[in-house]
């Protein structure tokens, strides 16, 4: 529905002005969700300032090539492309349990909550109790709304994002989180894709990986299980890829676009230290 102008009547079908109507109360929505987006931004930068703080560089070092399959690992950590740095570090903040037991997203919000806006406490509150990285089935879409289905559990959500779906096609894959952003559900960061032909037995790989997991920890649930293990995720991406004859990692594309190291990881460099 196009907003109507000033003098327009009021779609709410009164027979009265917009501007005498519900003028004022839109435009009051429009400023909170404008609040609200930007709350969700900063959140998303200051995580990713919080995770690289020089005392998780040991962590850092240790997980790296844990997650990346050995694909990358200190020395090579700046080669990594801006959306493999930002998968790496959202799964690092989200999923990874620090030794003490927290999570980096658990951590943040008792340190830097007081620090923060109205708007930026309460995603900042959201988030930590938000799920683990899954794999999400593309049902449909409309625009910027895609229809997701988790590929484990069944349940559906409906997911803004305003690259719309990208390359992924009907039946496709998502590895993504899902966080909720005022009264609608994001992708946490960059997301990567299987296509249909890399599928292939992932299903069956997370299956045998969980009912391992649950002989040793029978109370557990599927949020439980899926932090211990969603890097398992990125494996089977890795491996088919692989076996697709693609370069799994931008490392060792010779025609990757960014030539040019990334910000980012140059940042991460002095992790090497």
């Amino acid at each position: 529905m196009s907003k109507p102008g000033r003098n327009d009547l009021c779609y709410c079908g009164s027979g009265l002005k917009y501007k005498k109507c519900h003028m004022q109360e839109d435009q009051a929505k429009e400023k909170e969700r404008s609040l609200i987006e930007r709350a969700g931004n900063f959140i998303r930068r200051d995580l990713l300032k919080f995770a690289r703080d020089e005392r998780f560089a040991e962590e850092f070092a240790k997980t790296l090539p844990f997650y990346w399959d050995g694909y990358y690992d200190p020395a090579n950590a700046e080669q990594m492309s801006q959306p493999e740095a930002l998968r790496f570090f959202d799964w690092f903040l989200f999923d990874h349990e620090l030794p003490d037991g927290k999570r980096l997203i658990e951590l943040y919000a008792e340190e830097r909550m007081e620090d923060l806006s109205t708007h930026q406490q309460k995603i900042a509150a959201d988030w930590v109790n938000v799920g683990a990285s899954s794999l999400y089935e593309l049902t449909a879409y409309e625009g910027q709304t895609l229809h997701l289905r988790d590929y484990f559990t069944g349940e559906a959500f409906e997911v803004y994002e305003a690259g719309g779906r990208g390359n992924v096609e009907l039946g496709e894959l998502i590895i993504t989180r899902l966080v909720p952003v005022s009264d609608r559900i994001e992708l946490s960061t960059t997301a990567a894709y299987l296509p249909a032909e890399e599928i292939t037995d992932v299903k069956a790989k997370i299956e045998a990986a969980r009912e391992a997991y649950l002989a040793e920890h029978p109370d557990a649930n599927h949020t439980e299980f899926m932090r211990k293990h969603s890097h398992l995720l990125v494996h089977h991406a890795l491996q088919e890829a692989k076996k697709q004859g693609r370069p799994p990692i931008a490392r060792l594309d010779t025609n990757r676009p960014d030539t040019k190291t990334q910000k980012m990881a140059r940042g991460m460099a002095r992790f090497k230290r």
